[in-house]
Parts: structure tokens; C-alpha cells; sequence
């Protein structure tokens, strides 16, 4: 790929190279023998898992891994050793619709097998060195398993150049001040953030992504680096905890958010389908097209992320109107009704409408970015795309706040907690509402709330616009912010007791995959029998 914009920078040359080496043309795959499943235990499969996952909801881009996760897992416990798992294993996340059928080469089993075997043996080195917390580090390493077989099964190409380009970009350009961090230090938190404001990488993914960044060996491990590995992964282990901590975190946080959109644009325009577009380096090399090509691709995820806004917004409301139905049916009406003796029809409705009501209050005062927004993006660009125009990205870490500075907002957010929950409290309570039913009304209350603010942050998702401050805003913010906390809390537990979950991974998941399997089997038996008659 030649270049003749002498302002090009080389680190965008470098990207559009790689581009061009991963995309290449290579050898037919036609003679190349394929995995296969059967189409009527794929539908029945696919249709359990979209149920699954409206139980067990997981935003879109970590579906499969998180199918992945939970198949690997039954599969390592039912299975001795985890031997000759891998091409049962692989034909099940076929048929759950997560990968193409007759797609995915045989030889791709081998692969995985590998990789199952790598973790197996890690495991079972923990258990022979009696190693403290094994439990939670083959927990540990069992998830990082999961990641690096998705990544093996459908190597995310797009997202690690896009986020290799971006990590290069800041870190060329990043100018600290308030802090004092090692290179390796910045890097690393560079690193991170870049993971979760590009590719919003989940707690599992970060783990795995920032193994293999201080560890760059660890996919491709010999059998003797294996030994070494397994002494020392007590060692990683607490290194990325340490790193996934760190307080400064959040002062990467704010930048990588602020300029991911430039990034996610580039990624669009270099791996775009449009068959008019046979050289995307001639884009960048010609600022007037990249322009172009920068207006286009920004309209195109402009109107991708509004629809996806509003199907997050109607699913949310759904969910909070059916899951206040469910509660009020088993819990609220029962104790109020027969135990309490305080039911009343017109609190009970009041209770029920009340979250999706304010869930769609919070959805309708979110907005997305304004047509200013796209001149912002086409400069940004530019100042990505061409050493001319490059900027320096300001990162300032304020001082420490005093001992009673510190002091004193905490204990204004402690009285502000009470100011909130109290109110709401004391109305629900002038209201005739039950003590019980003003905790679960509270309780929805704070999840709407923290489902209010991942609706706004994916409202301004693609904007460099400073957001605008008023008082009223600011008001909002300190007594609504209490709520936004404990419904975070709220939302995590959740995920970690989830009754409905738990059932089905211990009363139906594997019974149901061994029906899967033997319909599949019969299916091949009739068709093998058919196909004896001539």
C-alpha cells in the first residue's frame, strides 16, 4: 500500500498496512471440511437460548462468550479431564446460533482442544502446589479460557486494530500532569480504558486482554513455559486486580471515552463492506475525501446507536413494568394482603406503573449528540489521521483533596443518602404504603435510576461535546446520585443470585442439551437409514 500525503501519520500507514496483510486474499476454503449440526436441533437449541437470554440478559457483543462460559463450564465438570471435549462443546455453540453452520472448519477442533487442555493442566498444577484461593483461580482461569476460545473460534480482527491504533495514538500524544506514573504504569491503564470505552469490554474480557498484554507469550504457551506459568498465576492474578484498581483509572477513563468515537469511525471506514471502496488508504491519504467518508460513516453509527437507544429503552421499560407485575403478584399483594392486612388496589397500581413511568421519563429527557457534534468528529479526525494537525491529549490528575475536604463531601453525601431515601420514604409511608412495599418500591426505584444513567451515557456515546451544567442538573445529580448507587449495588447482586439462573443450570441446561444431542443423532440415524434404499 503506497502513500503520498507526506503528513500521513505513521501510525495510521501502520494500521492501513496491517489492514491490508489480515485482509489479503487467501486460499479456498471450499475443499476444507466444515462442522455441521442439524438444522431441527439448531432451531430448538437457538430458540432455549434467546429464552435464556431475556432471563439471563447480557448486552449483544458478549452473548457468545457468555454462552461460551456457561457451556465450558458444565462440560469441565461433567467431563473427566475435560478430554475430547472440544468438538461437542464447538457444535453446541453452533447450534445456539452464535456461530455459522457449516462454517467453521474441522480442523478448528484440534485447536480448541489445545486450549482446554492448556487450562486443565493449569487447574489440576494449582491443586498439586496446595495453592491458597484455588478455588477462585481456577474460576479465574476457567473464564480467561472462555474468552481466549471465542477469540480463537472468530479472532476479532476489527476491534484489535481499532483499539491497537487507538492505544498507539494516546500514548504518542498523552501529556500527564498531577501525577507521576512509570511508563509501564500509563501504558497499562492506557491499555484498559482503551478496552472498555472502544470495545466495552466485561469484567471477564478485561481479566483475560490484560493477561495476555503482561503476558504477550501466554496464548502460545511450550510445555515448559506451561510449568512456569502455572507457579506464577497467583502472582497475575493480583497484578490485575492491582491494575484494575488503580484510583487514577478513572482520569484514563474520561479521556478514552471522550475521544473513542474518532476510533470507532476509522474502524467503520477502513473495514466498510461498500464494494465502491476497493482502497481505504487512498481515503486517508486525500483529506477531502477522508471528509466524505468521515460524514458517512458518522450518519450511519448516528442512526445505529439511536435505534439501538430506543430498542434498550422499550426493553427496559418492558422489563420494569413485567418484573413489577411478577413482584407485586408474589410478594407485595400476599404480605399486604394476608399478613400485614394494609392492601390497597390504588397503591398496588401506583406501585407497579411507577418505574416504567419514570423509566420513560428518563428516556425521553435523553439526547442524542447535536449537529455540532459532527464538525467536532471531522476536526478530531483530522488531528488523528495527520501529523499536521496532531494535538496532545491533557490528562490532569487533581491533588489530593485535605483531610477535611474529603471529610466533609462524604458526610454531605451521607446526609443527602438520608435526604433521598428518607423523602421517598416518608411519602410512600403518608401514602399507606407498607414498610415492605416501600423497600421493594425503593429497591425498583434505585434500578431504574441506574438504568436511567447507562441510558444517557449511551445517548452521548458518540459526542465530543462538553456537556452543559445548570443548577437544577446539579440539584438532580446530588439527590438522585444516592439512588444510582445503591441500584448499582442492587444490579450487581442480581447478577450474582439469580434464582431463575441457577434452575436452569442445575435442573434443565444438561438434560435439555442431552435431548439436543440424541434428537441429532436420531435425525442421522433416520436419514443414514433413508439413504440405504435405492
Amino acid at each position: 500500500m503506497s502513500f503520498t500525503n507526506p503528513n500521513l501519520s505513521p501510525i495510521i500507514k501502520e494500521y492501513l498496512e496491517h489492514y491490508a496483510e489480515i485482509t489479503s486474499p487467501k486460499p479456498s476454503s471450499e475443499l476444507i471440511a466444515k462442522i455441521h449440526v442439524d438444522e431441527i436441533a439448531s432451531r430448538i437449541a437457538g430458540f432455549y437460548n434467546n429464552v435464556r437470554n431475556i432471563i439471563e440478559y447480557r448486552e449483544e457483543h458478549l452473548l457468545r462468550k457468555g454462552i461460551i462460559e456457561r457451556t465450558l463450564k458444565r462440560y469441565l465438570t461433567l467431563v473427566q479431564r475435560g478430554q475430547n471435549i472440544a468438538e461437542p462443546f464447538l457444535k453446541e455453540i453452533i447450534r445456539s446460533g452464535h456461530l455459522p453452520n457449516n462454517a467453521i472448519p474441522e480442523a478448528r477442533i484440534k485447536d480448541l482442544q489445545k486450549i482446554i487442555d492448556k487450562y486443565v493442566f493449569l487447574m489440576q498444577r494449582l491443586t498439586l502446589n496446595h495453592v491458597a484461593n484455588r478455588q477462585n483461580l481456577k474460576q479465574w482461569l476457567l473464564k480467561n479460557c472462555s474468552c481466549e476460545i471465542e477469540e480463537k473460534i472468530d479472532p476479532p480482527l476489527k476491534d484489535n486494530l481499532s483499539a491497537n491504533l487507538m492505544y498507539q495514538i494516546i500514548k504518542s500524544r498523552l501529556v500527564i500532569q498531577g501525577a507521576q506514573l512509570s511508563e509501564e504504569d500509563k501504558n497499562i491503564e492506557i491499555f484498559i480504558n482503551i478496552q472498555k470505552s472502544l470495545l466495552r469490554a466485561d469484567e471477564t474480557q478485561l481479566n483475560y486482554r490484560l493477561l495476555k498484554f503482561l503476558y504477550p507469550s501466554w496464548s502460545d504457551l511450550s510445555s515448559e513455559n506451561m510449568l512456569m506459568a502455572a507457579d506464577i498465576i497467583p502472582t497475575l492474578h493480583q497484578k490485575i486486580k492491582k491494575y484494575l484498581k488503580n484510583p487514577l483509572g478513572k482520569y484514563f477513563s474520561v479521556i478514552c471515552n471522550q475521544y473513542n468515537t474518532i476510533f470507532y469511525l476509522i474502524g467503520d471506514i477502513v473495514f466498510t463492506k461498500d464494494k465502491n471502496i476497493t482502497d481505504p488508504g487512498a481515503i486517508f491519504d486525500n483529506p477531502e475525501l477522508l471528509d466524505k467518508a468521515i460524514k458517512g460513516a458518522y450518519r450511519k453509527r448516528f442512526e445505529k446507536a439511536r435505534s439501538k437507544l430506543g430498542r434498550l429503552a422499550f426493553l427496559s421499560i418492558v422489563s420494569f413494568f413485567l418484573s413489577k407485575i411478577i413482584i407485586a403478584l408474589l410478594i407485595e399483594v400476599p404480605l399486604d394482603k394476608y399478613l400485614i392486612h394494609t392492601f390497597s388496589v390504588p397503591n398496588t397500581i401506583v406501585s407497579i406503573l411507577f418505574p416504567p413511568f419514570l423509566m420513560m421519563l428518563i428516556v425521553a429527557a435523553a439526547r442524542m449528540p447535536s449537529e455540532k457534534n459532527l464538525k467536532l468528529v471531522i476536526e478530531e479526525s483530522q488531528s488523528v489521521v495527520y501529523q499536521n494537525k496532531a494535538k496532545k491529549y491533557l490528562l490532569r490528575v487533581p491533588p489530593p483533596k485535605s483531610w477535611f475536604g474529603e471529610t466533609s463531601v462524604q458526610i454531605f453525601y451521607l446526609i443527602s443518602f438520608f435526604i433521598s431515601f428518607g423523602l421517598l420514604t416518608l411519602a410512600l409511608l403518608s401514602l399507606k404504603f407498607s414498610v415492605a412495599s416501600s423497600v421493594i418500591f425503593l429497591f425498583f426505584t434505585s434500578l431504574v435510576a441506574v438504568t436511567g444513567v447507562k441510558i444517557h451515557n449511551r445517548a452521548r456515546e458518540l459526542s465530543l461535546e462538553q456537556e452543559g451544567a445548570s443548577f437544577s442538573s446539579f440539584l438532580i445529580d446530588i439527590f438522585s446520585m444516592p439512588l444510582v448507587t445503591v441500584g448499582r449495588w442492587a444490579a450487581y447482586g442480581l447478577t450474582k443470585i439469580n434464582v431463575l439462573v441457577l434452575v436452569l443450570d442445575l435442573a434443565i441446561e444438561t438434560p435439555f442439551q442431552m435431548f439436543i444431542t440424541f434428537l441429532e443423532n436420531l435425525r442421522g440415524f433416520i436419514k443414514h437409514k433413508k439413504e440405504e434404499i435405492y
